[in-house]
């Protein structure tokens, strides 16, 4: 390419398209970022007596799931509210019901569910995946 016109028209063309390629770059959609959230340290509960009207404990942590950085925010200001939820639902549960894998997934759903709706009540966000137990000791 020895021919300046050549050499002006391509460098012309190439000052041109870079706003384009630039502005194509920004309008990509960014991957959003699952996170975790751990919801402090670990509950100790008192379930409801079975057959012989002994005392049962349950010790419990969760960390909840979500889509993103700003749904990380959301669940972060409104920790005590999703600790309480927990409370209020784990409370209820008889402890033998509490020991098949089975029933704590319920239970985990059940939990989820409840969450995702109270958080999306409160603040217009549905980014909650999932509550998670970290740690769930039925004595």
């Amino acid at each position: 390419m020895q021919n300046p016109l050549i050499k002006t028209l391509l460098l012309t063309l190439l000052l041109l398209m870079a706003p384009l390629v630039q502005a194509a770059e920004d309008e990509a959609p960014k991957k959003k970022e699952p996170a975790y959230v751990s919801l402090g340290k670990p509950m100790v509960l008192n379930l409801t007596g079975g057959k012989r009207r002994r005392l049962t404990f349950l010790q419990v942590a969760a960390d909840v799931l979500v889509k993103d950085e700003e749904a990380k925010a959301v669940v972060e200001q409104h920790i005590p509210a999703i600790r309480h939820q927990l409370i209020l639902v784990l409370s209820e549960q008889k402890a033998e019901d509490l020991k098949t894998p089975a029933a704590r997934e319920k239970i985990r759903q059940q939990l989820t569910n409840q969450v995702r709706d109270m958080i999306e009540e409160m603040t217009d966000n549905n980014d909650i995946d999932e509550i998670l137990f970290t740690t769930f000791l039925v004595q």
